[in-house]
């Protein structure tokens, strides 16, 4: 959402227009085709950088196991 809003902050801030659409989609609509499509990068290129900083490291292999062991339960009719 931090991307989309970036890309989006970026166009009004030049002006650019769309028909409502985005994205792909809205290419052939964009009053300034070279800033849209340059919004949109920075746009993904902020969403994709965030999530690297953000996203939680892979659990290391004990860590799972040991996670998989205290779940382990018996279902006996």
């Amino acid at each position: 959402m931090i991307g989309a809003g970036i890309g989006g902050a970026i166009m009004m801030a030049f002006g650019v227009s769309t028909a409502g659409v985005s994205g792909v989609f809205g290419l052939p609509m964009a009053s300034n085709l070279f800033i849209f499509i340059l919004a949109i990068t920075i746009g993904v290129a902020c969403s994709v950088g965030l999530q690297v900083l953000v996203r939680k490291p892979k659990p290391e292999k004990d860590e799972v196991t040991q996670n998989e062991d205290d779940l382990d339960f018996d279902i006996t009719i």
